[in-house]
């Protein structure tokens, strides 16, 4: 009996192992999301939305709760031209505190989101809901306590980001768009800023803060209030061999960075960082690129 008994335990020990790795999700928590087209989505819950909610403006804090070294070993330890987006809700059943929160790829862009109850629930809440509690309903193994790598062709696609918010890939060119459901772009790339919305029915979408990340995963957030600065003109672009120097106005304060696209339309994302930062200080400066391409369109972005 004892021998039988032992091997017993074993086995519910075998069983309960995965269950003691996964993550639990609540509305109100902060999912964090790394993805890449031919890559692994990398999702992350980061603990309560409140944690960047709650701070006075000017506030800067270190983001915590994930791992960059599971980010890294699965982009590269380079991690530019990766997307990155937070994504928070409340319950639908919050009654007048309802909110979801989403990160915008544009810093310096106003997002004017206001929509009804309704269309909040279905656009906002239930994706976001779904990201966070769709890996548990599927018994998706995760990678760490608090995260998922989801390989995207395997039969974990549909507990991922990519497949909830595309409605299973038939939205999929609109994925920036968090599957069409947003009019913003709402994925930010490494590195450069990205800001924080609070999105709620009825009222006009609030700024909360900026993102920032460094090409090698160095993430901090900042708390508003929202700068609106003049935007940056350039005011010319010389080359010399394979170097183009890009000139622009800046103003005071903030920091500035250069993107770059060989094709233009389609996503944010489609702009990726090249260059950067410098300070603005009112005066005329420049951020140079080296490229082989013998066309291309270049666009300076100020992060407050």
């Amino acid at each position: 009996m004892k021998k039988i008994f032992t091997t017993a335990a074993a086995a519910l020990v075998v069983f309960a192992a995965p269950w003691a790795r996964a993550w639990t999700y609540t509305d109100g928590d902060a999912l964090l999301i790394f993805r890449e087209s031919g890559f692994n989505t990398v999702e992350f819950n980061i603990g309560n939305i409140i944690q960047f909610t709650s701070l006075s403006p000017g506030t800067t804090i270190p983001v915590n709760g994930w791992s960059s070294s599971l980010v890294t070993s699965t982009f590269g330890t380079d991690l530019t031209g990766v997307s990155v987006i937070v994504a928070s809700t409340t319950s639908s059943f919050a009654g007048v505190g309802r909110a979801s929160w989403l990160t915008g790829a544009d810093p310096s862009e106003v997002v004017t989101e206001n929509g009804t109850a309704s269309s909040w629930q279905s656009k906002f809440w239930s994706p976001i809901n779904a990201i966070g509690t769709k890996p548990i309903l599927n018994v998706v193994t995760p990678t760490l306590t608090n995260a998922y790598s989801i390989d995207l062709s395997s039969v974990d696609w549909s507990a991922s980001y990519d497949y909830i918010v595309t409605a299973g890939g038939t939205r999929a060119s609109q994925i920036a768009l968090f599957g069409g459901n947003a009019s913003f772009d709402v994925e930010g790339v490494v590195p450069g800023s990205f800001a924080l919305w609070r999105i709620a029915p009825n009222v006009n979408a609030a700024y909360v803060g900026t993102f920032n990340i460094t090409a090698n995963g160095v993430l901090t957030f900042t708390a508003g209030p929202l700068v609106v600065a003049t935007p940056p003109i350039i005011l010319s672009i010389g080359r010399t061999n394979a170097v183009n120097t890009v000139s622009f106005t800046t103003t005071s304060g903030g920091n500035y960075w250069l993107a770059y696209t060989n094709a233009l339309g389609g996503s944010i994302s489609n702009w990726p960082i090249i260059s950067g930062p410098v300070s603005g200080d009112g005066s005329n400066k420049s951020l140079n690129h080296t490229s082989a391409d013998a066309n291309g369109f270049y666009r300076v972005v100020r992060t407050p």
